[in-house]
């Protein structure tokens, strides 16, 4: 019985010399990017937490919890000036018609884009892994391959984790000699819209646990899905989230959101299915970056692809349109024209008759991202049938339509 106790007495003060700076276990923290919401089909733009608190040596996992949604986890001495610099801004100087400062746009240049500001492929260094010690990622290839992934020490120019792929996971091992300090991490399409930080404090300072700093995150993920649900309930019936009635006979918005959500969306088809007789049209009002294809395959249905070479690419088959007139220009269809405040006005701005055969895709639209102007589509169907599309964006967007 002494020595029992002896070797529980030891155990103990041990434990307590552990507790009072002792050597400590290195731990893992999970950042999910993007959300999942079970009973609604929607998009985050944010990191969930938005902040974690380390130390040196420990594991931060982004978890890609979205639905197709693109994104990056992304730091590096290039991020952190963008990202600290726009977080000084006011909101009058977000809002200001002039733009962001020049000086500002240069920091922002130096970060690469994910897609391409127009025509083309998704921007290699960025859409693939890429740690670039120093200087600036490549600008027209793939980062040259590192194997096995270098630790992040907070001194590499550009640390990323390329497009993830919906369910995928980006590690990222803090190098035991990363300083102390504040690592700003960011999205490369939503930019300074969807950003986050690590900030890693000295061994000798305590943390919360990596599950009490992953709850606040979900406490902040569930208040956001709490606002969207007024908006959810009147897409799937038709219906836009403010007082308007929307143009049409026979109407399916495609996407909604919440004015008081501003970095989520709802990523659904309302209502989900819709019924019409022979020579009836469907009018879709897209609400952000959404497309309405019929009778895809593996070949066609997801923006995001993946070569032989494992090297990862935008899908032209996915994004552009086919058989069908696709998205306008935006000074001819009118969302990049005007004042943003007020109510938006509907605008069908292409149309189609088809008789349900081949593959039909609008391609993905851009402009219809708010006020003032919500661009239409309409289909005309000729040819009795059940017809089911979905959004090559988003994987999970799907609807049908029935004709008969």
């Amino acid at each position: 019985m002494r020595r029992v106790l002896y070797v529980l007495v030891a155990a103990a003060a041990l434990a307590l010399v552990a507790g009072c700076g002792g050597k400590k276990s290195a731990q893992t923290f999970t950042v999910d990017v993007d959300g999942h919401n079970g009973n609604a089909n929607e998009a985050f733009i944010a990191y969930f937490p938005n902040t974690v608190t380390v130390h040196p040596g420990d594991t931060v996992v982004f978890d890609n919890k979205g639905n197709g949604e693109p994104h990056t986890a992304t730091l590096g001495t290039l991020v952190d000036p963008v990202v600290s610099a726009f977080d000084k801004f006011t909101p009058a100087q977000l809002q200001s018609q002039q733009g962001p400062p020049k000086a500002f746009q240069a920091l922002d240049a130096k970060v690469p884009q994910l897609l391409p500001q127009g025509p083309g492929d998704a921007v290699q260094a960025s859409a693939n892994p890429c740690v670039i010690a120093s200087g600036a990622p490549p600008q027209k290839t793939a980062c040259p391959a590192q194997n096995p992934q270098p630790d992040f020490d907070g001194t590499q120019s550009f640390y990323n984790s390329g497009w993830l792929d919906s369910k995928a996971k980006f590690t990222v091992k803090l190098s035991k000699s990363t300083a102390p300090g504040t690592y700003h991490f960011m999205c490369l399409l939503h930019r300074e819209g969807m950003t986050g930080k690590i900030v890693v404090v000295p061994s000798s300072t305590s943390v919360a646990s990596p599950s009490d700093q992953y709850a606040s995150g979900q406490k902040q993920l569930a208040a956001d899905e709490s606002k969207l649900v007024p908006a959810v309930t009147a897409e799937r019936q038709g219906k836009a989230p403010f007082p308007v009635t929307l143009p049409g006979d026979h109407v399916v918005l495609a996407g909604s959101g919440a004015q008081n959500v501003q970095d989520a969306e709802i990523t659904e088809f309302g209502p989900k299915k819709i019924s019409i007789p022979v020579g009836g049209t469907v009018t879709w009002y897209i609400v952000g970056p959404h497309s309405i294809t019929f009778n895809s395959d593996k070949s066609n249905d997801d923006i995001r692809s993946v070569a032989p070479d494992g090297t990862v690419h935008l899908n032209p088959k996915a994004i552009a349109p086919a058989n069908a007139p696709g998205e306008p220009p935006p000074s001819n269809s009118g969302p990049a024209n005007g004042s943003s405040n007020g109510p938006p006005s509907f605008k069908v701005v292409a149309d189609k008759t088809w008789d349900g055969s081949g593959f039909l895709n609008t391609g993905v639209f851009v402009n219809s991202m708010g006020p003032p102007v919500i661009e239409g589509y309409t289909i005309t169907f000729t040819k009795a049938g059940t017809y089911k599309y979905l959004c090559t964006v988003h994987d999970d967007m799907t609807g049908e339509v029935d004709v008969g």
